[in-house]
């Protein structure tokens, strides 16, 4: 992982829609408060698959702490 790279815990989030039709994801984080980035359909399609790979390596983790 990039030592550079600024890494916050997620507590919630809600999708901000504007009136021109742009959308933004705002995140709730624990160290820094509210965090917002507009998203294309191309960023959704791309963090869609970035959290399916985190939540399986997740529950991966999890089964094999049960085991």
């Amino acid at each position: 992982m990039d030592r550079n790279l600024v890494i916050l815990n997620v507590t919630g989030s809600e999708t901000m829609l504007r009136s021109d039709g742009h959308a933004a994801i705002r995140l709730e984080t624990k160290e820094m408060g509210p965090v917002a980035f507009e998203v294309s359909l191309q960023a959704i399609a791309a963090l869609r698959r970035h959290l399916a790979r985190a939540e399986m390596h997740i529950l991966q983790s999890q089964n094999q702490t049960k085991n």
